[in-house]
């Protein structure tokens, strides 16, 4: 497995990454600060790391018990915040920055919703010739970048369209969580 080839894998896993970044970016109705998008960023970044270096170190045996459960995690975790995302942008806030989905707990549950995939990848690309350290660290790189993009596009469509993209975001994680239930269970 070549260097390109890593990218490749790297942008492929960091695509779900980018969608839930903007949907999470979306309840912001004021602009967001650096410090908090490079937090998050890393948060991100930090959990695919971790992720697909356990799936490495696990290897394929594991893969068998988790690749069974791992779609329907990443569902319940992104239809119950995309859920608590709909229903907030119906509620009237005194606070236009208060938020549900700007708790930790919240953001580390995106976070392990968004990485189940790299640990799938890592346990798959195990058994092959592919280069850890490239392959991984080019993950990480992957996954900071398209989170700060993805805060700030999120982020400038909350401010510009308000609570209607609030909910449009929360819709797009229950559907990014319905599309890895349905590759999951060999549907999609």
């Amino acid at each position: 497995m070549n260097i390109l080839s890593c990218l490749l894998v790297a942008l492929g896993l960091s695509m779900d990454n980018w969608a839930v970044t903007i949907a999470s970016g979306c309840s912001h109705r004021q602009a967001i600060a650096k410090t908090y998008i490079f937090k998050v960023s890393a948060l991100f970044a930090v959990a695919h790391f971790g992720m697909f270096s356990g799936g490495w170190l696990c290897g394929a045996e594991a893969g068998k018990y988790i690749g069974a459960v791992d779609h329907w995690i990443a569902f319940v975790i992104l239809l119950f915040i995309g859920a608590r995302m709909i229903k907030e942008s119906r509620t009237v806030r005194a606070e236009p920055e208060v938020c549900v989905l700007h708790s930790f707990k919240t953001l580390c549950a995106l976070a392990v919703a968004t990485s189940i995939d790299a640990l799938l990848v890592g346990m798959g690309l195990a058994f092959t010739a592919a280069p850890f350290w490239a392959t991984v660290l080019m993950l990480t790189g992957c996954v900071f970048i398209t989170s700060w993009t993805g805060f700030y596009v999120g982020g400038y469509l909350g401010r510009k369209f308000g609570k209607v993209m609030e909910a449009a975001g929360g819709a797009v994680l229950i559907l990014i969580g319905l599309k890895l239930l349905l590759e999951g269970i060999g549907i999609w």
